[in-house]
């Protein structure tokens, strides 16, 4: 997914019904990862403008995080890791409070990059720290998608996981992350990868 700049599109489901698109924007580092991404979601109610990035070390761990969310009302949230410092500093408006830095820790977008490349056999969990607490990824059983004509294990294979807390649930097939699904009260919020397109190089004036 990080061997070269791409954008994945995704098309997003509210209680089976659309509400909105995203596009993540992945760039590879001469060491480690950047990546965006922007949403726009319709449903459930306000519609919102909401914005992730992510900058990781090599190992993948999360170096830098912002999140701003606009709608009724805009909020922006930025951690970023200080290692000189030996401090996490987390923003929030205008305040902002220094924590010691501890161990590498993941966001939610660089843990969702991550993914891929764990080692994980179904049934096996693993647990990261994130800002302000952890979170526990367990390989389920691998799902079989089984396109028309075909049965069992003839079709493709997905790997399956669930994310705590939080609950939310993602689908990989061949290192991508093709549906991610997260309860949200009693319905289900859903992003489908519809696509995935190169990224244009950007134009240098001489």
């Amino acid at each position: 997914m990080t061997e070269r700049p791409a954008i994945y599109v995704y098309r997003y489901f509210f209680a089976g019904e659309e509400a909105g698109e995203g596009r993540l924007e992945v760039r590879p580092l001469e060491a480690g990862v950047k990546a965006t991404l922007t949403a726009e979601v319709n449903l459930p109610l306000p519609k919102t403008r909401q914005r992730w990035q992510t900058e990781t070390d090599a190992e993948g761990f999360s170096q830098y995080f912002a999140e701003r969310v606009e709608g009724r009302e805009s909020r922006v949230f930025t951690v970023e890791r200080l290692e000189e410092e030996g401090v996490v500093l987390v923003t929030q408006g205008k305040e902002s409070l220094a924590f010691p830095f501890v161990a590498p820790y993941h966001d939610p977008l660089s843990l969702l990059l991550a993914l891929p490349g764990l080692a994980l056999e179904p049934g096996d969990v693993a647990r990261f720290s994130m800002p302000g607490g952890r979170v526990y990824v367990e390989r389920l059983a691998d799902l079989h998608i089984s396109p028309a004509g075909l049965t069992g294990e003839e079709g493709r294979v997905r790997r399956h996981y669930r994310l705590r807390p939080g609950l939310t649930l993602v689908q990989l097939e061949e290192g991508l992350p093709v549906r991610i699904a997260q309860q949200v009260g009693d319905h289900v919020f859903e992003g489908v990868l519809e696509g995935v397109e190169e990224v244009k190089r950007r134009r240098r004036w001489v």
